[in-house]
């Protein structure tokens, strides 16, 4: 991650495609909207008020809310926000004040962190026959990969196909991981092996999903260790 920056990132135009970070129960869930109004002067926004299931998400003046928009090919940007005002007449809209800085979150950036996540599906793909299923529990994240803690030692150059869902995205993340590295770990009963393993077909739109949560992640630990 960048060091912030209080201004807009450049690139930023009305009717752009934003994701609205919002907090509930202690978990941050993003919902897809769009900015339509910009003053740079201020630096507030006005974004489109998002629904989910045919209701507008709980939103209310005087939140604190986060704001993600991928700008360039490599990069999100990310910004915490005050809800100023929320009206639904004429339009659904909220309008935001930036609370913090804009950070550049580099998609190359694979800033890594600790996680408690058992995936939908993980199989280890074989060259002939039907995949294999395992049993597996991921134990670090970043958007280039995950660490995964399994029942049986795997060989670096292995693939799987693994299904997760990360707090806050809408649904599982699918892609193909290879197998970097695996290592037994010590003292382990029954016996159990970490691997390394690195994401191979993720596309843009999760990528974006990973950045945002390890963001949001880290603000989190950040609040925590404050207070």
């Amino acid at each position: 991650m960048s060091r912030g920056s209080p201004t807009a990132p450049k690139g930023l135009s009305i009717w752009q495609a934003v994701d609205l970070g919002v907090i509930a129960s202690g978990e941050t869930r993003w919902y897809r909207t769009r900015v339509e109004e910009h003053d740079p002067a201020t630096g507030e926004l006005t974004v489109g008020w998002p629904m989910i299931q045919l209701s507008y998400v709980s939103v209310h003046r005087g939140d604190l809310v986060y704001l993600g928009a991928p700008i360039a090919s490599d990069a999100l940007y990310v910004v915490e926000c005050l809800v100023m005002q929320a009206t639904l007449e004429p339009q659904a809209r909220l309008r935001l004040r930036p609370a913090g800085e804009w950070h550049r979150m580099q998609r190359r950036e694979h800033v890594r962190i600790e996680v408690s996540i058992v995936p939908e599906s993980v199989h280890l793909l074989v060259s002939e026959g039907e995949p294999e299923p395992l049993s597996a529990r991921i134990l670090d994240l970043s958007a280039g990969g995950a660490r995964l803690r399994l029942g049986k030692p795997l060989r670096v150059g292995d693939r799987l196909a693994l299904a997760f869902t990360v707090p806050g995205c809408p649904g599982p993340i699918s892609t193909r991981a290879e197998v970097r590295r695996c290592w037994p770990i010590e003292h382990a009963d029954p016996p159990r092996w970490d691997a390394g393993c690195r994401f191979e077909n993720l596309g843009q739109r999760e990528t974006d999903q990973l950045v945002r949560f390890i963001f949001t992640r880290q603000r989190e630990l950040a609040r925590q260790l404050r207070g």
